[in-house]
Parts: structure tokens; C-alpha cells; sequence
């Protein structure tokens, strides 16, 4: 179980990416066992492409009798990942985000590590970060708001 979730997980950086990966892989296999519609998901290109870069060997793992079991598995092993919750003033392209997984997991040591990407338009130049509680505000504004006192007293200086 835990070869085939380090294979989803290899290139998936983010939490958004690995739940939409995860239904696409099993919708796809329901597909292929039971055939017929299971849920109106076409692959894009870049889907169609993460699919077939999966080895033959991690198809062969899947059956008729144990898909359910091993993506009820999945789902369970998946709530104990660990989640860096990244805030962002914007939304990262498709390289910015693999690019920050990357830096990420090497800089946390883990390759299981997945990002959950958050939007704050409030932050100026930079990022916050919240890794197990714990929220870090990296940005331009955060070190405005530290160094408010002196700023404001610079342009008291000024104005006099």
C-alpha cells in the first residue's frame, strides 16, 4: 500500500492536486473493471499524461476485488500526511507549484509532505506559512507591521 501511495505522490504537491489525482486514477480504474460511466471525469491532457506515466506495474496492484479496499485504504493512510498550509497572494501556475513542492520536501525532509495552497490577497511580497499550528507570516507586511513604531517615527522626523 504504501509503494502505490509514494508513486500518486512523487510528483503531487499539492493537497488540491492529490484529491483531484486520486479521483481521476479512480474513476479511470472503476472505468476499465466495471465499464460504463463512473463519474463525468475527462481527462485533460495533463491528466491523460500523469496517468500513463504511472509504470504498468502500478496498474497491475489494481483488481476488480480490491479497488475498493485499496482506495478506502489510500483514503485512510491519506489523512495522515503531513499538510504545510502555504498562504500565497496569488494562485501558482502548474511549475511554480512543483517547483515550490520540491523546495518544500527537501527543505521539510519529507517526501510525503503535501502543500495546501490558500489565497491572501492581504500579504504584500512574500508568504505565511502554518505547519501544525503554528502560523508564521513571512511577508513584506509582517515586517512593516514590526517595524510600524520606527517607520512612523521616521516620518515624524520628516514632517517636522
Amino acid at each position: 500500500m504504501d509503494d502505490i501511495l509514494a508513486l500518486i505522490l512523487k510528483d503531487t504537491y499539492s493537497l488540491t492536486q492529490f484529491k483531484h489525482r486520486m479521483r481521476l486514477l479512480k474513476s479511470n480504474l472503476l472505468r476499465a473493471f466495471f465499464g460504463g460511466q463512473t463519474e463525468n471525469l475527462s481527462p485533460s491532457t495533463q491528466d491523460s499524461n500523469w496517468l500513463k506515466s504511472l509504470p504498468e506495474s502500478f496498474y497491475q496492484k489494481f483488481n476488480q476485488e480490491n479497488v475498493y479496499k485499496i482506495f478506502s485504504d489510500l483514503e485512510k493512510m491519506s489523512t495522515g500526511l503531513p499538510i504545510l498550509t502555504m498562504y500565497l497572494t496569488f494562485e501558482p501556475d502548474d511549475v511554480t507549484l512543483n517547483q515550490l513542492g520540491i523546495l518544500t520536501r527537501k527543505t521539510f525532509d519529507s517526501i510525503s509532505l503535501l502543500l495546501d495552497i490558500k489565497i491572501d490577497p492581504n500579504l504584500i511580497a512574500g508568504t505565511a506559512l502554518s505547519w501544525k499550528g503554528v502560523y508564521k507570516d513571512y511577508s513584506l507586511k509582517a515586517k512593516i507591521e514590526e517595524k510600524r513604531n520606527e517607520i512612523a517615527q521616521g516620518f515624524k522626523r520628516f514632517l517636522r
